[in-house]
């Protein structure tokens, strides 16, 4: 089943002449996979992205939704934190207004509402090597996955062995332990959505490269918080 529904959505998006699909496109994938997502809802009208907040809970974080912007921070296309009514109403339209200042005539599918995730930053990707062909990679997310550059590497289909080694290879294995009192992560949840990205890439030969960037990790669960695709 995950297999099929994931082709469905390749064809639909080669059929738009696109390369990129959006994040809640890509996360669709994820949710076919069994890999776990934040809650998130698409919205177009002001009113509705109130709606959607106070179902989901405060604090939310809202992101514009378009292939044609990769980089949303870059773009100021997302705020996060948003902890009233009127915060959401205003980051509606400011958002809007920055991603189309950004990239004029950029196509905005919506903007999306969704929950703030807790705990460490790790990254999941995968490119399709020339040489070796799909090859999963796993490192420390967020601010400092670009000082750190502590990630490895495996070629896909990987074993739950190679996970666990992926994992531990890490510099900064020791702060997803937890260090100063803080709560060890759940391993099995990562190594999990390891194996589950290993699957996803070598069913899909035409995924060019795939990106889980943030995925919050902490004591209990894992959850991504965005995700990026882009077929060949």
């Amino acid at each position: 089943m995950a297999k099929s529904a994931v082709l469905t959505l390749f064809k639909r998006v080669k059929a738009q002449k696109r390369a990129v699909l959006t994040e809640v496109e890509a996360k669709q994938v994820l949710d076919s996979y069994g890999i776990p997502t934040t809650k998130g809802i698409l919205v177009n009208k002001k009113e509705d992205a109130i709606k959607a907040a106070q179902k989901i809970g405060f604090p939310v974080v809202m992101k514009v939704v378009s292939p044609e912007i990769v980089h949303k921070t870059e773009a100021k296309a997302v705020a996060v934190g948003l902890k009233t009514v009127e915060e959401v109403a205003q980051a509606f339209e400011t958002l809007q207004k920055n991603a189309r200042a950004y990239k004029k005539g950029a196509k905005i599918h919506g903007v999306l509402i969704q929950e703030m995730a807790s705990g460490k930053e790790v990254i999941i990707g995968a490119i399709k090597d020339v040489q070796f062909g799909p090859t999963v990679m796993f490192g420390i997310g967020g601010v400092l996955v670009e000082i750190m550059k502590d990630v490895t590497f495996r070629v896909a289909p990987i074993s739950k062995l190679d996970a666990q080694e992926m994992l531990h290879e890490l510099k900064g294995y020791k702060i997803l332990q937890g260090v100063r009192g803080q709560k060890p992560i759940n391993e099995s949840a990562i190594l999990n959505i390891l194996l589950k990205v290993s699957q996803l890439v070598s069913e899909n030969p035409q995924i060019k490269e795939l990106d889980i960037n943030p995925l919050f990790v902490n004591e209990k669960e894992a959850k991504a918080a965005d995700a990026r695709i882009i077929l060949e």
